[in-house]
């Protein structure tokens, strides 16, 4: 009991209030005072009870029991209560209730599928009783054959008369057996094609004497094999048509014949040629109805399927119910491959009549019950004035009209009609006797009291009485909602194909232009990841693109800095500031210091990125390294404050002695008054040779610097700077170079870059006890001066930066005057005379710094 409640047995001689005060409110607490007042017990089961567990609500079920205890008095003087956690049971009735509300769903789903592939049976089957009739009382022999054995699978009456069996001996029989004259025809290689092309072939009057008819009558037959493809456009069977020709042989054999029989029978066959094209054509929209009905049995199924995938799911709680709906899946697929396999049979059937002309009724009775009982809209319209005989009730919604029109002259009904394109397609037939058709052709007409433009697939086939048109049989079929679709839907793709055209050159130009601009540019989604750096960005930050966008940025492995050194909080980055107030942040300086390399200053632009509503989405930054700009800023205020500490030195030491000389010119000895003269002339060369720096680096940035280039012999320099330095300096200065080295060079400017060599040897290393200059030549265009201390060395990291302009250098802990601007004039001075400069040096070993020039 301690666990459920979450206590321990402290709670133990406390009120239930105090022990436990989650229960005030909830139901336990009112059915524990009713318990008690009635002196009743209770019981409920899956009762719920919140309380906290570990910090967090959690809600639990209770099967629990308040029995009251009575002393001898018969009063209650206390309660045993019992529980049992049923959370787990409760849940489980729940999660089976849900499940059995879906399967109740799935299974009226099902009812619905079954009653409406039901009603799409019974249609099917009468399309197929129909096409069955037809195909009975066709008056040509047809069968079908299955594989290259030629196996009779069925045949028509007028099949079985010509082969003179019963159907129930010849079906499964191969038709050579049936039809043995074929065996001695030579037509193997022409069956192949039929087979591997798809190619019909034909037997022109295949004679035939065998004992199937009466006396030795010998009779003729023009035998047609036609391919029939599957689903996957292969022949799978061969329909085979046979037309009884005898007579015409005949005829044609014995010329004395009565040419009245001949005639007689031309004119018959004409008939039989001409007459079955209404028929023909009301076979076509029945196989259309067909195949729209397999599509409509397809989209079932699908639906069964996913149905049944569904049902499919393990459930223990529902699994016999589920073997249930298998089961009646499993017979709904099994009805609709029969209904499949008839349809095949049926548009087999089907395409070989509309490729024979033939009879499937007699007389105009039978093509007005035809039209009467056809599932589409047709109509017979005859004589010159197109009186409107015959129109079936789908012709005459139509066309929105009434059985009023039936004996009346078309165009007088339906004057809209006059002049339009299907109007006079239907009057061209009349009068050449061609059949004409047309799909999704546009027809206006007068429906419900106002004109409206339809779309209709029609066929207009002459009806032929005594061998000649006397009217137009009309059959047709409104698409209008599918074509106005169509229309739709190629209109929406035309301006999204527009749009998406509109949107790709606009997005190749955008990333043209961020693909080239100067500046970083990243964007953010709404978390702060970086889903996008252009190449400048990947640049300046050293990352690839797989790396941008697997940082934020404020990621802790870059350490963001205020531009006085100290961390940057997160809240302050211009990022931040940007995504939290919504507002543009403009040139917002920070340091980056990545992890593997030197710190990077960067300027910072920053933009929301807004959907239509206003609500944030992310944000777009654009940034430029501003290190060189805030470096050359860190130098001018570095250098401003050198030359200003630098200048002052000798400028102070200048002032005092000529004030001391002033003053106390007369009372100074003689030795003192040239002392200080002497620290004053000291004082002004220092001053002169600062001066001369500044102007020499500003004439260089501007590239007014002049050379006068002469030859001279290169140990001349070196003289006269050892004669003027050792002077001023104890150490001692060893010459290495040939006297035959000649050099076209400015003397002066030379001398000044080896000078500054030698005089920082001393001042950088003054334990140094000799300072060497040697002299090298290098191949024959080139020499290699170099000046060589043995001091304690510079280090690495500082090598690369000495002879940039404002930098010095420390020595083991000392800084030294000067502007830091020598060995940038001497590097200039170099380039100039088109050489190189450079410094080697290892600490504890000396250094030594070198230039070459070229030979003359």
């Amino acid at each position: 009991m301690l666990l459920l409640w979450g206590e321990e047995e402290t709670v133990i001689g406390k009120t239930l209030d105090q022990a436990i005060p989650q229960m005030k409110g909830q139901s336990f607490a009112s059915l524990l005072n009713q318990a008690w007042q009635s002196g009743e017990s209770y019981r409920s089961p899956g009762l719920q009870f919140t309380m906290e567990l570990g910090g967090k609500l959690r809600t639990s079920y209770f099967d629990f029991i308040y029995q009251p205890i009575k002393d001898e008095n018969g009063m209650v003087y206390c309660i045993l209560h019992t529980a049992l956690d049923v959370t787990r049971r409760v849940a489980a009735e729940r999660l089976l209730k849900e499940k059995e509300e879906k399967a109740q769903l799935i299974n009226r789903a099902l009812l619905s599928t079954n009653s409406a592939m039901q009603q799409t049976h019974n249609r099917l089957i009468y399309y197929q009783h129909s096409m069955q009739e037809l195909t009975r009382t066709a008056p040509i022999g047809l069968t079908i054959l299955q594989g290259r054995d030629l196996i009779i699978e069925t045949a028509n009456p007028f099949m079985l008369d010509i082969w003179g069996v019963a159907k129930k001996n010849i079906i499964g029989a191969p038709l050579m057996e049936v039809f043995p004259v074929l065996k001695s025809q030579d037509f193997s290689r022409q069956l192949d094609r039929v087979f591997t092309l798809a190619k019909i072939m034909s037997l022109k009057e295949v004679s035939d004497s065998s004992s199937n008819w009466t006396g030795s009558e010998i009779r003729y037959f023009d035998i047609d094999f036609h391919p029939l493809l599957d689903l996957n456009g292969k022949v799978s069977s061969i329909m085979t048509t046979f037309l009884d020709v005898t007579r015409h042989i005949k005829s044609r054999l014995k010329p004395e014949e009565s040419e009245l029989d001949l005639q007689e029978y031309t004119k018959n066959l004409g008939v039989l040629n001409q007459e079955p094209d209404t028929d023909n054509k009301q076979l076509k929209v029945v196989n259309e109805e067909y195949t729209s009905v397999n599509e409509q049995l397809e989209q079932l199924n699908k639906m069964i399927r996913n149905l049944n995938n569904q049902l499919a799911t393990p459930n223990s709680d529902l699994e016999i119910s589920n073997n249930d709906y298998r089961s009646l899946n499993l017979e709904l697929n099994r009805s609709y491959g029969r209904l499949e396999r008839s349809n095949k049979e049926l548009l087999i059937f089907n395409k070989q009549i509309n490729t024979q002309n033939i009879r499937s009724m007699d007389g105009e009775d039978g093509l007005r019950t035809l039209i009467a009982q056809a599932p589409i809209a047709m109509m017979l319209v005859k004589g010159e004035d197109f009186i409107v005989t015959m129109a079936n009730a789908p012709m005459l919604e139509l066309l929105g009209r009434d059985e009023a029109i039936i004996g009346k002259p078309l165009f007088d009904e339906l004057p809209e009609l006059i002049g339009q394109p299907a109007a006079n397609k239907l009057i061209a037939t009349y009068k050449d006797g061609r059949e004409r058709a047309q799909s999704s052709a546009p027809v206006t007409l007068q429906r419900k009291g106002k004109l409206e433009e339809g779309y209709f697939n029609f066929n207009y086939a002459p009806y032929i009485e005594g061998g000649r048109v006397t009217g137009v049989i009309d059959m047709a079929l409104e698409v209008t909602a599918q074509v106005l679709t169509i229309r739709e839907r190629e209109k929406r793709l035309a301006e999204k194909m527009i749009l998406e055209e509109t949107l790709r050159s606009s997005e190749q130009r955008l990333q043209g232009i961020l693909e080239t601009m100067a500046e970083g540019v990243g964007i953010i989604d709404l978390t702060g990841q970086l889903v996008y750096a252009n190449p400048t960005a990947q640049q300046i930050l050293g990352l690839s693109q797989s790396e941008i966008k697997d940082r934020t940025y404020d990621d802790p492995k870059w350490q963001n800095l205020r531009l006085d050194g100290s961390p940057l909080p997160q809240e302050e980055h211009p990022m931040s500031i940007m995504m939290r107030t919504k507002k543009p942040v403009f040139d917002y300086e920070i340091g980056v210091q990545p992890p593997d390399r030197d710190r990077l200053y960067i300027s910072i632009n920053a933009a929301p990125i807004l959907s239509q509503d206003g609500q944030l989405t992310g944000g777009i930054g654009t940034f430029m390294d501003v290190t060189t700009r805030r470096m050359m800023s860190q130098d001018k205020d570095d250098f401003i404050s050198i030359a200003s500490h630098e200048l002052k030195t000798p400028v102070t030491s200048l002032k005092a002695s000529l004030q001391l000389l002033e003053r106390s010119h007369g009372r100074l000895s003689e030795e003192r008054r040239v002392k200080l003269v002497s620290q004053s002339i000291r004082s002004v060369e220092t001053l002169s040779k600062l001066i001369n720096d500044l102007l020499d680096t500003s004439r260089m940035e501007k590239g007014q610097v002049k050379l006068d280039k002469k030859v001279f012999p290169l140990t001349d320099l070196f003289k006269y700077c050892k004669a003027s330095l050792e002077a001023a300096i104890s150490k001692k200065i060893v010459i290495n170079c040939e006297h035959a080295i000649r050099i076209n060079a400015d003397k002066q400017q030379i001398g000044q870059v080896l000078i500054n060599f030698i005089t920082n040897a001393v001042k950088y290393a003054p334990q140094s006890p000799q300072i060497i200059i040697q002299v090298t030549k290098v191949g024959d265009q080139e020499i290699k001066v170099s000046v060589k201390d043995f001091g304690p060395g510079i280090a690495q990291e500082k090598l690369t930066h000495l002879f940039e302009r404002y930098y010095r250098t420390e020595y083991s802990g000392q800084k030294f005057s000067g502007l830091g601007l020598g060995l940038y004039i001497s590097s200039e001075i170099i380039k100039s005379h088109g050489g190189q400069i450079g410094a080697i040096s290892e600490i504890g070993k000396g250094s030594e710094f070198w230039f070459t020039l070229p030979v003359k």
